[in-house]
């Protein structure tokens, strides 16, 4: 292991040599007393910056903030953005001061972060400004140890430097022990000399970690009887910063409300297509006004920034001059804070004013622009009852309109459209539906009516919250519906549409009550108001021309009498009658007498009062639309007019209610802020999966490059088992291997061998020597000794590693190993997380899918909820 005094050991011999104590004492501090560490750091990069000034020619009596942004416009040293943002990050986290708006700068940071980072702020300055030749790729930094890490080290140390004198000692003794063959003596020399070096390491190791150790220490002794000082000064900063922020936060909620207020008010009034010119100019001066507000609060922002900077500056200086110099900036900075915050009050309390005028005037002009709205509405019954559409007649309609057309089509001749069967399988159906609706806000059903009438009218929709396009919009489903009916044969046409629409729906009731009970009885009353009905559509100017029906049946001859028993024998004429000859405004005597005779066919004399509900069935049951199919589906148009209208004609009060278009309108937007949240979580989610999939990506990259590194480092094993081989008995240290004596007599022995029989050659000759029993004895002594020499040899280098002869070269292998494990459990983890990776990649993918599902059913149901309000 690399011990080094400090991580700033490069500043020594330069310029700034003179950090250097000060940033030693910061790391001494860091894991004790972690604030006192930052402050000392952003003390020495403030006496960085008035250096760096102070050679540019600059003003250094400024506040520290003030000085680096001088120095990134005017001084002569050229640092990159990096290490600019890198000198603001220290000087923000000097003190602890983060501020709540979480600007990026001020980022909170861990000593130890701190002073890697002003390492690397001195490196490129010394780089830029002394031309300093190192690389930062071999700029290493190490976590400040504490006082107890460095004793458990110092002990380790100590124990090497004894192990390696108790060798030396031994060896000594083995000088004495061996024969004096100057080679063995000399052998044995070369290795002392060699664990004398290792140990004068140990020792420069040993001086080192003691000089920190006590040097720590007292650094540490100090800093309890001071630290109280720097807690007692940032305490006072701190309440007084707090107090600033309080007053930044508080002007920021007022402004902030302001231009909510303002931006709702102009939403407001956009809705309208026309503005009075009031308004218009009223909107102008707000802006204005909240323009000056906003100039004010950053101002303030500015300002305060200035000051706290200001105030830290003049706490932590060590210079006097430049403690009086901004203690007088200070003063100044307050004044400033004090005018721009009067400002602000004074103009906030204009504003606040003027939006309350501008709320009356809008609603006062919203008034007078719904009045008008209303004189435009060409369809007002159908619009009325839209807006009062609600409860069993809402869900009617909409079962009709959604369900019907796809699940009911049983009915198979025209003939049987009030057949028991059939009504009573529709009314089974419509209650179904009617029961899975209960638990469902009218509105929410309404709204997705509004829009599945817009996709059957196909009408050219316009934005729902402006209510001339809500009331253009159902106008001009009216005129749709009116368009469908004119090419049915029975169809007539009429001025007011809507009367013609419900001329048409009731002659097919009636046709549908005639086919189903023809000879029914009707009753005197149903007689009596029969004729009271056809007595005053006679007395109507607009029917005065329709002498057809009165020549027909020579009604302007007949006595009272004789129409009231024409009535009797042909209730089902005269109806048709007064379908033809009415308006709309008759619908509600109409569906009455309807009623009270389908109840005598039905003989349901329990049924006594009219209900609407009941009759919007009886209108379905008689139309075309129970035979629609699904490309007929407009056919379903001008049923829904004609139900949605009956709403508004049975109805008692003529007043037109707006709280329900309002509701509406409330609903819609909110149904259109879910949509636009679901979009911002879908483009979250697809960001996500973009930086998942880099990331996958990355750990492939990273998982190829590693199984590469696991077999280089298992090649570099496999080799370096032969290298340390030759090591070991390269070395004059394999002396003191226990089987190195065995070994060396194996090597002598096989020499001997070798030499007898090479004399043997050389005395009989090659040939003869072949034959020669003691030359056979020779190679055979030769090939056992080779053998017990390979045997012999595993022994030594197994010895070896195990002795602490040849620790350091064995240690090659344990770090090998090492590495070859940690690279092994990177792969494992890098497998696990490329695992993790694939799982978030099908999670989130699934999640997006999801929500643009939502999205598409949101538009499919709201087709205009895109539109921006």
């Amino acid at each position: 292991m690399e011990y080094i005094e400090s991580n700033f050991g490069y500043l020594k011999g330069t310029k700034i040599e003179k950090y250097y104590d000060h940033l030693i004492k910061a790391e001494f501090l860091c894991e004790y007393y972690p604030i006192v560490t930052k402050i000392i750091v952003r003390k020495v990069i403030e006496m960085l910056l008035r250096d760096i000034a102070q050679d540019s020619g600059m003003d250094m009596n400024v506040s520290a903030l003030t000085l680096l942004n001088g120095i990134k416009l005017k001084s002569n040293i050229s640092f990159s953005e990096e290490i600019y943002n890198s000198i603001e990050i220290i000087l923000a986290n000097g003190y602890e001061n983060i501020s709540k708006r979480d600007r990026n700068r001020k980022i909170p940071k861990h000593p130890i972060e701190i002073l890697k980072i002003a390492q690397k702020v001195l490196y490129y300055y010394l780089k830029e400004k002394e031309n300093l030749m190192l690389d930062i790729k071999n700029l290493s930094f190490s976590a400040p140890s504490t006082i107890e890490y460095m004793k458990k080290e110092l002990l380790k140390v100590n124990n090497d430097i004894s192990q390696r004198e108790n060798l030396i000692n031994n060896l000594r003794k083995k000088i004495l022990e061996v024969d004096s063959s100057p080679k063995r003596i000399s052998e044995i020399n070369n290795i002392i000399i060699i664990i004398k070096e290792e140990k004068a390491y140990l020792e420069e190791i040993q001086d080192i970690l003691n000089r920190k150790v006590e040097m720590q220490n007292k650094c540490v002794l100090n800093m309890e009887t001071d630290y109280k000082t720097y807690e007692k000064k940032l305490n006072e900063m701190k309440i007084k910063f707090n107090e600033n922020e309080e007053l930044l936060l508080e002007k920021e909620g007022q402004l902030l409300r302001a231009e909510i207020q303002n931006q709702e008010l102009k939403i407001s009034t956009e809705e309208l297509d026309d503005e009075d010119e009031s308004i218009k100019r009223m909107k102008v001066s707000l802006d204005e006004e909240l323009r000056t507000l906003r100039h004010a609060y950053e101002s303030l922002l500015n300002l305060t920034e200035e000051y706290n900077d200001i105030v830290e500056t003049i706490e932590f200086s060590y210079d006097n001059e430049l403690k009086k110099e901004l203690e007088a900036k200070k003063n100044s900075i307050q004044i400033k804070i004090n005018f721009e915050d009067a400002v602000f009050n004074e103009n906030i309390i204009i504003c606040n004013k003027n939006i309350a005028e501008y709320k009356r005037k809008a609603l006062i002009f919203k008034e007078l622009v719904n009045e008008n709205i209303k004189r435009e509405i060409r369809h007002e019954k159908f619009y009325d009852g839209f807006l009062r559409l609600s409860g069993k007649e809402l869900k009617i309609v909409y079962t009709i309109i959604n369900n019907i057309t796809s699940s009911f089509n049983l009915i198979s001749k025209p003939k049987e459209l009030l057949g028991r069967y059939n009504e009573d399988k529709f009314l089974e159906l419509l209650n179904r539906n009617l029961d899975n609706l209960k638990n469902i806000n009218d509105n929410e059903i309404k709204l997705i009516l509004y829009y599945k009438l817009i996709s059957l009218s196909n009408a050219p929709y316009g934005k729902i919250y402006n209510r001339r396009k809500f009331v253009q919009t159902l106008d001009y489903m009216v005129e749709k519906a009116y368009a469908v009916l004119a090419t049915k044969n029975d169809f007539k046409a009429r001025t007011k549409k809507l009367d013609a629409i419900n001329e048409y729906y009731m002659n097919r009731t009636i046709s549908a009550l005639k086919n189903k009970g023809l000879n029914t009885h009707i009753t005197e009353e149903l007689i009596e108001n029969i004729y009271d009905i056809i007595t005053n559509l006679k007395q109507r100017p607009e029917n005065k021309e329709k002498r057809f029906y009165y020549e027909k049946l020579d009604l302007d001859v007949m006595t009272e009498s004789a129409i009231k028993s024409a009535i009797k024998s042909q209730p089902y004429t005269f109806l048709h009658m007064i379908a033809d000859l009415a308006s709309i405004d008759s619908y509600k005597d109409m569906s009455s007498i309807i009623f009270q005779i389908e109840n005598l066919i039905e003989k349901r004399s329990l049924i006594k009062k009219f209900s609407n509900t009941y009759f919007m069935v009886l209108l379905y049951l008689s139309s075309d639309a129970i035979v629609v199919s699904q490309n007929q589906q407009e056919e379903l148009l001008p049923l829904a007019v004609m139900l949605i209208t009956s709403v508004s004609l049975v109805s008692d009060n003529d007043f037109i209610n707006l709280e329900g278009y309002n509701d509406l309108v409330k609903l819609w937007k909110q149904k259109q802020q879910k949509y636009n949240d679901i979009c911002m979580k879908k483009e979250e989610e697809e960001s996500s999966l973009g930086l998942i999939m880099r990331e996958k990506l990355e750990l492939e990259i990273n998982q190829k490059e590693l199984s590469e590194a696991y077999d280089s480092l298992l090649r570099r094993y496999g080799s370096y088992e032969s290298e340390f081989k030759n090591l070991v008995m390269n070395s004059e240290k394999r002396v003191l291997l226990p089987s190195y004596f065995y070994y060396d007599d194996l090597c002598n022995k096989k020499k001997l061998a070798e030499k007898h029989i090479n004399e043997s050659k050389n005395k009989l000759g090659t040939l003869k020597s072949m034959f020669s029993i003691e030359v056979w004895k020779d190679q055979a002594n030769k090939f056992i000794n080779e053998s017990n020499m390979l045997e012999a040899e595993k022994l030594l280098i197994k010895e070896a590693k195990q002795k602490p002869y040849f620790k350091k070269e064995y240690s090659i292998f344990l770090e090998l190993e090492d590495q070859i494990q940690k690279v092994n459990e990177s792969i494992q983890k890098n497998k696990e997380m490329l695992k993790s990776k694939d799982a978030l990649v099908d999670n989130i993918g699934s999640k997006i899918i999801d929500l643009q599902k939502q999205l598409t059913t949101m538009k499919n149901a709201y087709i205009d909820i895109e539109s921006g309000y």
